[in-house]
């Protein structure tokens, strides 16, 4: 046994992330911070621990991912580009995964390896607290078909959004995309799914209550918007997932427009809370995650890095 594993004689609760790359993510300062918060009330956090495990390609992390089913991870979050591989190598998939094709958080029952999506209800939370804009009966443009776009369709829908339209430079992937997003609807549902190309959206981001840009777009200095900026317009909001990366175009465009502009931060904290939140209840915990924590921690680093 690794003496890294044992503190004080308890075994370390270990958690990872992984994907290629992970160096940039905020994700094991956010958690560790969060686990020494909670540890004040509830002893038990003491003993977790997080860190980022860079995987180079699927073989590397379909190790990593077998290490949640043997009980040496208790838990994992996926980023790109594994959140496929993790959901395939699942015994049990949530609706939450298998709507959006990818899971961003495993966790071992049993002897199964159970997948979860956390970034559509991440991304819709998010957005909700922060803008102040609920999603019931608004229509939703997104950008990008994803693993990471397809979970925030999938969660607008079912939080009430009146229409959500799917954009991709590909109409065929679109379409199949939105076909399988249908029958993931929960029952009662009320929201029409439609996907178009990038060439309509002189027609559709005007009408658009909400426009969510899910693509990796925005990452590199010289990367231009996803859509034509000038398009947006007071009243609406916009969301760029991208974060850590300063004001991407389309949210510059965004806020000289009069939109209400928000990058990914938010939605960063709220899906990790949520994977606490999973991975907890397994442990038979049901302890309180204060978002606020994580989001702190986030923007002391970010802070940090802008002046250095």
């Amino acid at each position: 046994m690794d003496i890294d594993e044992v503190l004080d004689g308890k075994l370390l609760n270990r958690f990872v992330l992984i994907g290629n790359p992970v160096g940039h993510s905020l994700s094991p300062v956010m958690h560790n911070k969060l686990y020494e918060h909670m540890a004040k009330s509830c002893p038990h956090f003491g003993t977790w621990r997080y860190s980022a495990v860079l995987c180079e390609d699927e073989q590397s992390a379909l190790e990593q991912i077998d290490k949640v089913r043997l009980g040496i991870y208790k838990g994992m979050n996926i980023t790109m580009p594994y959140k496929r591989l993790a959901l395939a190598r699942a015994d049990y998939v949530d609706a939450s995964a298998d709507a959006a094709g990818g899971a961003n958080v495993l966790v071992r029952k049993g002897f199964d390896l159970y997948a979860y999506n956390t970034d559509g209800t991440g991304a819709v939370g998010a957005i909700e607290r922060v803008s102040g804009m609920s999603p019931a009966g608004r229509t939703v443009a997104v950008c990008g078909t994803g693993p990471t776009s397809v979970a925030i369709a999938a969660a607008f829908g079912a939080a009430g959004a009146r229409e959500v339209c799917l954009f991709s430079r590909e109409r065929a992937k679109a379409r199949s995309t939105v076909e399988r997003l249908e029958l993931s609807l929960p029952q009662g549902a009320v929201c029409v799914l439609d996907y178009a190309s990038y060439a309509d959206a002189a027609r559709i981001i005007p009408k658009a209550d909400i426009v969510v840009d899910a693509t990796p777009r925005g990452m590199r200095p010289d990367d231009e918007a996803i859509v034509d900026v000038s398009l947006f317009h007071e009243g609406q909001v916009v969301f760029d997932t991208v974060y850590n990366h300063g004001i991407t175009k389309i949210l510059a465009g965004a806020r000289d427009n009069g939109a209400f502009a928000m990058d990914g931060l938010e939605m960063l904290v709220e899906q990790a809370a949520l994977s606490v939140e999973i991975w907890e209840a397994e442990m038979g915990l049901d302890e309180p995650v204060p978002r606020e924590v994580m989001r702190l921690a986030a923007e002391h680093v970010l802070r940090a890095k802008s002046k250095g």
